[in-house]
């Protein structure tokens, strides 16, 4: 196994009324707001014991995962691929991600700039935390627009060069797929370019959870270029069980001494 495998299959797994209008609608109009809010999920707490699948360019692989969530605050997540032992840990809060590899006895730490200029997209711990949860990755804003077409809402949002369009299921009012794309303008050897990188969120396979929709199944889609080449990663995440609690999860994590960082 490649050893920066572990950090890249961590970073993006962590690293989600039917008639047909033209009219695009803004949530400043008062009636659209009233009618129009996404259903997210709501808890303190959550784990789930779930199955990833990671696929690039270059290998693919796939793992058994237990997840923990502090709403908003920590993401923790143990990989164990096979025999019941676990292969890496990590651990991702507002500001920073580090990741333990067990089988190489190194680890990685990055803050979100450090991550987003790995992979040439802009990422953050909203947008980690939507990937497991099926939640909007930037909540609705006043200047959003809001377009009825048949049987979703498609909410237009831009935050900075990232342009999103997220479709929004008309009459279960859940985000089913969001669909990014980063129009940064850089400079590559003299000439000035877009940089058109895209990150695709799909969710399906909603059933109920302590009487709230869940998205049982997430798939990740990044298309970006580095190096200047063009490369593709995809995360396939199944929960196979998820539990809400009020009851204080742990997140157990340390760096043991002798790992070296990579």
């Amino acid at each position: 196994m490649n050893k920066t495998t572990p950090t890249l299959f961590f970073c993006l797994a962590l690293l989600f009324a039917t008639a047909c209008s033209k009219k695009t609608l803004s949530f400043k109009d008062t009636a659209m707001a009233d009618e129009f809010a996404v259903n997210d999920l709501s808890f303190e707490y959550l784990s789930t014991s779930s199955k990833i699948r990671f696929e690039n360019d270059d290998k693919s692989l796939s793992a058994t995962a237990n997840i923990r969530l502090k709403r908003d605050s920590i993401i923790w997540v143990s990989v164990t691929p096979g025999f019941g032992i676990e292969a890496a840990r990590g651990i991702i809060t507002q500001d920073s991600l580090i990741f333990i590899n067990r089988m190489n006895k190194e680890y990685s730490a990055y803050n979100f700039e450090e991550l987003s200029r790995k992979f040439n997209f802009s990422i953050n711990f909203d947008l980690l935390q939507s990937v497991l949860l099926g939640d909007m990755p930037i909540e609705p804003g006043a200047d959003d627009q809001v377009k009825k077409e048949s049987e979703y809402y498609v909410v237009k949002q831009e935050e900075g060069d990232i342009y999103i369009n997220n479709y929004v299921n008309a009459r279960s009012l859940k985000l089913e797929r969001v669909a990014m794309q980063d129009r940064t303008k850089e400079e590559v050897m003299g000439k000035t370019r877009v940089r058109n990188n895209t990150l695709s969120l799909k969710y399906g396979d909603f059933q109920m959870l302590n009487e709230q929709v869940f998205p049982y199944e997430n798939l990740v889609s990044l298309m970006y270029q580095r190096d200047g080449k063009k490369r593709r990663t995809e995360i396939d995440i199944q929960h196979k069980k998820a539990n809400i609690t009020e009851e204080a999860l742990r997140f157990p994590f340390s760096v043991p001494e002798k790992y070296v960082r990579k």
